[in-house]
């Protein structure tokens, strides 16, 4: 039964961290100083697609784009966005690993293909590619947070805590970072444990105003008898 709720928590803090995924398709793809005017009209169109949330006409118009200035990463990343936006995830992974190949040392691409990579259910491939973000860049917080939930799924403790521990030295009020303890806590059974970091993440989201957040963790303190 605990692995149950544990799951459905999971999956909605994983959508939270989701809505913080750098918008690549909106902000990141560049119009590089040698693009052809056709090319920077078809990289404009797709940014006026994606506003309008048109994502399957601005996923063709970026795909022009593409085949027309094949060494710019960022194209193929903001199609994997929105993507993924969509919920295709399969098509997305391919088009963030186009970008990879480009571009091998962005944390931001790891970053994504980690978390297209758990969507589609392939945890221990989503761990890999969380822990590659996190070697290209030790301040992303939201590659600690995945490996939080990577690990715990796969059963490391020793993992969990670690990335747990350095996220909290880059944030120490990582409403998310307690939250995730806490269901780890509550998985072992320490329940006084669980108890205290819930408590914690949920004065943190409630001071943040983050309502989505105060919930699931309310959610958590009922099922503990809290």
């Amino acid at each position: 039964m605990y692995r149950r709720i544990f799951l459905i928590v999971s999956i909605l803090l994983v959508k939270s961290i989701a809505a913080t995924m750098p918008s690549l398709a909106q902000a990141q793809v560049l119009i590089a100083r040698k693009s052809s005017p056709e090319v920077v009209n078809l990289l404009n169109k797709g940014r006026e697609l994606f506003g309008a949330e048109d994502y399957e006409r601005a996923i063709t118009v970026y795909q022009k784009a593409a085949v027309l200035e094949p060494g710019n990463h960022t194209i193929p990343a903001g199609i994997g966005f929105l993507q993924a936006k969509k919920g295709d995830f399969r098509s997305a992974l391919i088009s963030y690993r186009r970008a990879i190949a480009l571009n091998q040392n962005s944390s931001d691409y790891y970053y994504a293909v980690a978390y297209v990579h758990g969507n589609l259910g392939n945890i221990k491939a989503a761990k890999e590619a969380y822990r590659k973000a996190i070697q290209l860049n030790r301040n992303n917080k939201n590659a600690y947070l995945g490996l939080m939930i990577t690990q715990s799924y796969l059963g490391d403790y020793g993992a969990v805590e670690w990335a747990y521990k350095k996220l909290l030295e880059l944030d120490p009020i990582n409403a998310r970072a307690y939250e995730l303890m806490g269901a780890e806590m509550k998985k072992q059974g320490r329940r006084q444990e669980a108890v205290n970091k819930f408590k914690k993440a949920r004065s943190l989201y409630q001071s943040k105003g983050e309502t989505d957040g105060v919930i699931r963790v309310d959610i958590m303190l009922k099922n503990l008898g809290i």
